[in-house]
């Protein structure tokens, strides 16, 4: 692979890997190496003007390049989160019949709810991980357990308020998991769990419009929307009618472009589509679940758990609601659904993964060194 600098030199480099695999070098050498280190073109290698530019670089850099340093400001981004989801209580815009935006003028709007599970991933990750070195939960259980479920239930009862139950459903599921891998008793993840259960059970049935749904899902006649995607599924047939070709989107399916956006795919792209599609996120979890595995760092396992959970929670739920397995509501695709909010929330979800897996390599090729130089040594 060839690459330029376009910076310094304008010179011309092909990156060669070395005998140890993963590791690369450049060919050829530059003949004067120190010149990239002194220079000031680069703003990696020099942050000492104090310019606006380089100390947005510097803040980003020193969350980018460490995932461990989230810890440092799980606290505010906790009363952020809490503080946002506020604002859209007070100030929030309402469409559909829920509030669930905040205006920001000039055609923008941030729905807070999807970075709020960003945020509640990082705040109990670092709670556990606090929690779990320093022993207590194994000394108090029961009051481990309501401190994690009372930071959650924050968030949740806020989100409640907006009518986004769907929403609230996700926040709780990603309370439960960090209960499971805090290794907490059965019983008490028992009494959580029947809690839960019966909670939603009064926030779907004692709501006219939740219980609606329910209604119309359990009932012989389906509703319009439900029906709309269904067809939409079913002109898809093998091969799908192609880009750009799909009929529902012209009016006859609502929110076919965000939480119905499943139902437009398959229609254009059919069951090898859906096939495709499925084998990707497939693949990522399996990537996630992976380094899961092999990351030795406690914090670490805990940021990715709940990133696992939301994924597939999102990829499951989008795709039981448009075949009709489960009753409607608001749930997006990931990566796929149309949305702002949604689509930078994820993809700070996927920049952690990333720095995670970074982390795992560096590990596994610095043990690879050593292994080297231990044989050196005996040679």
């Amino acid at each position: 692979m060839k690459i330029k600098d376009h910076f310094l030199s304008q010179e011309e480099f092909e990156i060669i890997e070395t005998e140890i695999q993963g590791i690369y070098k450049t060919s050829p050498l530059p003949d004067d190496l120190g010149k990239y280190y002194e220079s000031k073109d680069y703003i990696s290698h020099h942050q000492d003007s104090g310019s606006l530019k380089e100390k947005v670089y510097k803040f980003l850099q020193k969350f980018n390049l460490n995932y461990k340093k989230y810890r440092e400001i799980t606290k505010y981004l906790y009363v952020i989160g809490a503080f946002s989801l506020v604002m859209v209580l007070v100030i929030g815009t309402t469409k559909n019949g829920a509030k669930r935006w905040i205006d920001l003028g000039m055609g923008m709007r941030i729905q807070p709810s999807e970075f709020v599970k960003l945020i509640l991933i990082v705040v109990l990750s670092t709670l556990v991980y606090n929690l779990k070195i320093r022993n207590k939960i194994s000394k108090h259980p029961w009051l481990s357990s309501i401190v994690i479920m009372g930071t959650t239930g924050v968030y949740m009862f806020l989100i409640l308020f907006e009518k986004s139950f769907s929403n609230t459903v996700q926040i709780a599921i990603i309370g439960m998991t960090y209960l499971l891998v805090s290794e907490l008793k059965f019983s008490i993840i028992a009494l959580y769990t029947g809690l839960g259960g019966i909670l939603g059970w009064f926030g779907v049935m004692k709501v006219g419009y939740r219980a609606s749904r329910i209604a119309e899902h359990t009932s012989k006649e389906i509703g319009f929307q439900t029906t709309q995607s269904l067809i939409a599924i079913s002109n898809g047939k093998i091969f799908g009618k192609f880009y750009g070709n799909g009929f529902q989107k012209y009016g006859f399916l609502p929110e076919i472009h965000t939480d119905y956006i499943f139902s437009g795919y398959a229609e254009e792209n059919g069951f090898l589509g859906i096939l495709f599609l499925l084998g990707l996120y497939a693949a990522l979890l399996i990537i996630i679940g992976i380094t899961l595995k092999k990351v030795k760092d406690l914090y670490a396992k805990y940021l990715l758990a709940g990133i696992f959970i939301i994924i597939a929670t999102q990829v499951i739920g989008n795709v039981a609601v448009t075949s009709k397995i489960i009753p409607s509501t608001g749930i997006p695709l990931p990566m796929m659904s149309y949305g702002g909010s949604t689509m930078v929330a994820m993809m700070l979800m996927l920049g952690i993964v990333y720095n995670i897996i970074r982390t795992v390599y560096k590990q596994e090729m610095g043990n690879q060194l050593d292994e080297l130089n231990e044989i050196d040594y005996m040679m």
